[in-house]
């Protein structure tokens, strides 16, 4: 994990601006992550991903040092209850497409968060994809109120 090692001395320098990363035709906007409490040990990731290219892409694995594992997650509901299911293939990308994580969807979910994460903190990651390879980004923890004003 060297290129995660130089991401983190790079610093953030950037965050404070358009909070957007791009890898070949997908644009990655805005990653938050949000805690019950800054000590919890689980979050949930959300994101939204847009495809601009002519060929389909799936997003394969997110990657951080921050927490023992970080699973691709949907929710699915059975009867009156929600479920969370892994997405064990991964999320499709389709071209032209976009992809929202969002609460009561898809979410990553960081799983034995390593440290506190409270308000402001950013959580470093990989994002892998079959097709466009790797992006380093950084989710923002915000809280409910500040990640609602964000949903389009």
């Amino acid at each position: 994990m060297k290129a995660l090692a130089f991401f983190l001395a790079a610093g953030l320098a950037g965050s404070a601006a358009a909070h957007e990363y791009r890898v070949g035709s997908l644009h990655i906007d805005h990653p938050v992550i949000r805690v019950a409490s800054p000590v919890s040990k689980t979050g949930a990731g959300f994101l939204t991903i847009v495809n601009r290219g002519k060929q389909p892409d799936r997003l394969v694995a997110v990657i951080t040092d921050a927490a023992n594992r970080a699973d691709l997650h949907g929710t699915i509901q059975q009867g009156n209850v929600m479920q969370m299911r892994a997405q064990a293939d991964g999320v499709p990308i389709p071209a032209g497409g976009t992809v929202t994580f969002a609460p009561g969807g898809l979410h990553v979910m960081f799983i034995g968060l390593k440290a506190p994460v409270p308000d402001g903190r950013m959580i470093k990651a990989r994002l892998q994809f079959a097709r466009a390879g790797a992006v380093d980004v950084a989710f923002k923890a915000e809280g409910a109120a500040a990640a609602q004003h964000h949903q389009h």
